[in-house]
Formats: structure tokens, sequence, C-alpha cells
């Protein structure tokens, strides 16, 4: 994704967020010149439907210009980030959540007179206690196309690149209306959804299940429950499809999947993968979002971001770089660094910063309506200005701690970003997963389904055995034996468990408990070789990446409360990682060239790293 937004960068991309509908017209030029300064390479902005439109009925219309209010000028915006050297990404949903009221979306399509969207059990998906719409719903399908092509005509194709700034798309958000990790039975089940499912099955020529499309989720079959589980990222793909035929050619387009929680209900792992075949087979480049939770304090978060990256393959398109709602870590550089560093280390070519200004303008049109968060569990004074309090800039030009981090990161990817790019992931064995097994087990409610138990045997080969085991579709390697360098490569199917065994595979029956067969398996597959790095507590993990000319990256990290050391072959290296912190090492030919580390909080021990015995202090990079 970081080439296709920023073609000529030759290093991961940062990208950060400008909510500019909450921050001060007066404030967008100079807030834009200090995020570039910061290292910010492309400004992404959300658009909010309801804020832009004015009018009622017939005269119904939308402001771009600023004619009926400045900070509606996102045409004068995109030139101020022109100006200062920003290339655009914009995200017009229809759907944005953002922490707008009810998603960007107006209050009449969340209102009795259009179709709620309601999962097959019956449960609405709300916002501010209020009923979404159904976006399959032909009436707001039909008013979802008038805001967008308004943005397409009056906005996109006048600063489209190459001509303009606006380099990319994000199309909906988090699939349709955040729903992408969702459980499979949770999905829009709404009339007009169950017509798309039907559709899509008679053109498979599955007419006897598309009759059975709209019957009760008790009538269903289990092989239609396994065609739903395929369906529900076709209906998301399909929305981000009709988006991107409506504006002009030139930008790229994207989308933003959710990481799933990898302990969380409703087999939401499981749910997640299963979308993963139209997600992955789409027209457009996925991201993922990280908000599932803390990496760098909970083992649980960490599995999340590993499983999700390894088996997802997605670059970075949302991380949390200043919300204290849940964790007030996220306010000081060492967390969201951590974070960036673990997803670089991953594959990820880009590092989202949300949000990068903490901004505190805004009116009733954007604010949610305090009662309906109350109603949903939420206090109103969380949502109080400024919104993302912990970015690395105010908006008034003061530079708050995490402008540090942004400042690290930056300069440690000019200096090293493009040996980054030309590296691959070492991985000691390799496990391909026959993507039947989470399309049974999106609905599996009881034990721990084969990709749940899979998880927790890669994070665990990891701590307790020092070897990452890979993680890959078997369709998308057809001939397994060649899926990847000499590493031990195993196959998890879909099939009876007692039948004929094949060597380096396992067989497991789709939507039953895996009942440890699946920890034992890949236990056995990673059994051979050293280890190539050792730790002292088992906390800290490495993971490293290897390329052209020797060059090796080195990431360590350490997600638990305690404190950790890890030590390389022979003694080579080693790595103090107070707890919560990482560091990146790059080395060429066995030669360390430079190290990074996550800033230490006040009166904390920073990271340290002993290379060839000797204290490497004047190799770390510092923030610009």
């Amino acid at each position: 994704m970081g080439d296709a937004l920023v073609p000529d960068a030759g290093r991961p991309v940062i990208v950060g967020e400008y909510p500019y509908y909450r921050a001060d017209p007066a404030n967008w030029a100079s807030n834009l010149r200090e995020l570039r300064r910061l290292g910010v390479d492309v400004v992404s902005c959300y658009l909010p439907w309801r804020f832009h439109e004015t009018g009622e009925g017939a005269r119904r219309t939308f402001d771009f210009t600023g004619r009926t209010d400045p900070q509606r000028d996102v045409t004068g915006l995109l030139e101020l980030a022109a100006q200062a050297g920003l290339a655009v990404l914009l995200k017009p949903g229809p759907f944005i959540h953002a922490e707008v009221q009810l998603g960007g979306l107006p209050d009449r399509l969340c209102g009795p007179a259009h179709t709620p969207y309601r999962g097959l059990g019956g449960t609405v998906l709300t916002s501010q206690d209020k009923p979404l719409p159904s976006l399959l719903d032909p009436a707001v399908r039909a008013e979802s196309e008038v805001w967008l092509r308004a943005v397409a005509d009056e906005v996109v194709a006048k600063a489209a690149a190459p001509h303009g700034p606006v380099v990319a798309l994000q199309l909906g958000n988090e699939g349709m209306a955040g729903e992408a990790n969702l459980p499979v039975d949770a999905q829009d089940a709404s009339p007009a959804a169950r017509e798309a499912f039907a559709h899509w099955l008679t053109g498979r020529g599955l007419t006897d299940e598309a009759a059975l499309a709209a019957e009760e989720l008790d009538r269903w079959t289990s092989g239609l429950r396994l065609l739903w589980s395929q369906w529900c990222g076709h209906a998301i793909v399909g929305m981000w499809d009709r988006i991107s035929d409506l504006f002009p050619a030139g930008p790229v387009r994207m989308a933003n999947v959710p990481l799933a929680s990898t302990t969380g209900p409703g087999a939401a792992l499981d749910a997640w993968a299963a979308r993963q075949r139209a997600v992955r087979g789409s027209r457009h480049l996925p991201g993922h979002t990280e908000w599932v939770g803390n990496p760098a304090r909970d083992s649980a978060a960490f599995s999340s971001h590993l499983t999700g990256m390894l088996l997802g393959g997605t670059d970075v398109a949302e991380a949390n770089w200043g919300f204290t709602w849940t964790d007030e870590t996220f306010a000081q550089p060492r967390t969201p660094v951590f974070n960036a560093l673990l997803a670089l280390l991953l594959g990820s070519t880009t590092v989202s910063v949300y949000t990068a200004c903490a901004a505190g303008s805004w009116g009733p049109l954007v604010d949610m309506d305090p009662e309906g968060l109350r109603a949903e569990g939420v206090d109103p004074a969380l949502h109080a200005p400024p919104y993302c309090p912990g970015a690395p800039l105010g908006e008034s030009g003061t530079h708050n701690p995490n402008a540090q981090g942004l400042r690290l990161l930056a300069a440690f990817l000019d200096r090293f970003g493009g040996l980054l790019l030309d590296t691959e992931l070492e991985r000691d064995a390799l496990v391909l997963l026959d993507r039947a097994l989470p399309e049974a087990g999106a609905w599996q409610r009881e034990g721990r389904t084969p990709l749940r138990e899979l998880a927790d045997a890669v994070q665990e080969q990891l701590r307790d055995r020092g070897r990452l085991i890979g993680l890959g579709w078997l369709d998308e390697h057809p001939r397994p034996a060649a899926a990847g360098p000499a590493v031990p490569v195993g196959v998890l199917r879909a099939g009876h468990p007692d039948g004929p065994r094949t060597t380096g595979e396992l067989s497991l029956a789709a939507g039953a408990p895996a009942d440890g067969a699946v920890a034992a398996f890949v236990a056995d597959l990673a059994s051979g070789g050293a280890a190539r790095w050792t730790s002292e507590h088992r906390r800290a993990v490495v993971l490293s990446r290897t390329g052209p000319e020797d060059v090796r990256i080195i990431g360590g990290f350490n997600p638990t409360d305690g404190d950790d050391r890890v030590t390389g072959p022979e003694g080579a290296w080693e790595l103090d990682l107070p707890a919560g912190s990482a560091a990146v090492a790059v080395t060429r030919g066995g030669t360390l060239l430079g190290w990074a580390a996550t800033p230490a909080p006040q009166a904390a021990a920073p990271a340290a790293l002993t290379w060839a015995g000797e204290k490497a202090d004047a190799l770390r990079v510092a923030a610009s």
C-alpha cells in the first residue's frame, strides 16, 4: 500500500489523520505544515456526509467549498495539503464511524422510514442507540450514491492524482458499517441483504439453497451456513466495488478491515478469516485497523496482531496514537511506537497515526448525542474536546509527547526504510490453512476452533521456543512444498480426522473443537533446528527479516508487565527490554548499522542493545 500511496518514497509511508471537521479552519494551514515537518507523508480525512449536507427535501445539496460554513471547505483543505507537500487519502464512507454522530449518516436514514441493519439472530446494529440502516436497502443505497457522486464530482475529480493531491480513496469503513470483524450471524440479514444473498447463490447455480435464504436461521442447512460465511465477505466487497465505480480513475482504492480478537466471542477470529476469501480476492488494496487492545501490554492483543498480519498480509490503515479511553499509555510514545515497529517487522509498508492532530472545534452536527451514548453504556465525557487528546500535534500547534514518537519513526524510516522494504520475514515453519475450517468455525460456539488453537500455538511457539510459524491459505499455495523458503510446511485441512493420513497434513472435522490436535501438530512441525534467539524469562519475543547483501533486521518486543533480556546466537547480541518496550536493529554482514527503540517513560529504564560485546548507544536513532 505504501508504494501505491507515494510511489517514489522508497520506504514505508507515514499516514496521519486530520479531522478538519473538528478543527478551526484558521488552523488548517499551520497544522498541515507542522504535520509534514513531523514526518507525515499522506494526510487522511473522513468526510462526514451529515456535516456537508445542507437544505431539506428538494433543496438538499452539499457544501464542499465553505459557502455556508468555512469548516466545510474541503476543496480549500486539499489546496492547503498540496501546498504543505502532503498527499491526501479521502474517506467518504458513506458510514465513517470516526466518533461522529450516527457515523456521519443523516438522521433521516436512521429512523423507521428505512430498513435497519439486522443480523440473522435479529440483533440490530446501532449507533448512539439508534438503528443503523441496511446499506443494501435500495432506498438507502440510492441516497448514498447521491452523496458519493457529489464527493466524486465536486471534490475528487478536481483534485485527483496524478495532477492533484488525492492519491487514494477508502471504500466504506471497516466493511460496510464497521462489521467486518463481527460474528457472521451479526452481519446484515435484512430483506435486501437476504435477497442479495439469494441472487449470489443463484448465480452459482445453487437454486435450492437460494430458496432457503429467506427462511429463519434454524431452517438453514449446515451447507447454507458455510455459504453465508463466504457471502459475508462478498457482500462487503460488492459494496466496495459499487463505491469505487462512482469515482474517477487516478486515486488508488483501499479498504480497511479490523483485526479480530483471538479471544473474542462468537468465533470472531474465524468470522474475520471467513471474510478474507473475498477481501483478498478483491480489486482493492486491503489494510487493517488495530482497535483490538494494546499489544505492548496485553498478550491477547499481541496475538491478534501476529495472527492477523501473518494470515491477512495487510498494511496498517488505522492505529491509535492518542485515544486514552481504556488505556492512558496510548498518550505516551512508547505504546504507539511499539505497535508501529511490530507492524513494520510483520511486513506493513505503512505507519498510521490516528489521529495526528488533537482537534477541538466542532459543532452539533458532528457531536454525538450524549443520551444515546449513555444508553449504550458510554460516558459522554470521553468524547469531549479535544478529539484524540494524546495525538502528536495539538490544534494550537503545540507538540504532545507522541510527537517525539512520530519524529523517531520518521528518522528511522528515512535512514533504514528502504532496507526494510527489501527484506522478508524469517519463518521457521509454515502452516497452510484450508478456508473451509474458519468458514465452519465461524458458527462454532463451544471449544476452541482450529484457527483459534492455531493462533494460540503460533504465539506459544514464538514465546516459549523462539520459533516463528508463518501462516498462509492453502488455496493460494496449491503446491505446499513450494510455498516459500526451505522450511517445514504443514497443512490443516477440513476432512475426516480418522481418514487416511498424509505426512505433514492434519485433517480436522469442520465446525468441531480442535481439542489440542492443532497445538500438537504445530509443535511437531516446529521441532527441528535451533532457535535464533533465547529469552531469560520467556516474556519478550524476536521477529527478524532478511534481505539482499546479507541485510538482517532484528526486532525485539516485550508485550508483558515484566522486564526481559533476549540474546542472539552464541551471544552475538543482547537486547534488554523493559516491560512494554520494543527495539529494532538493522545489520549488514553481521555489522550493526543502527537501531531504534521505544522511548522510555520518565524514571523508567530504556531498552538497551549490546552488539559484539559493546554497548550500541552511539548507533541508536534519535528523534529528528
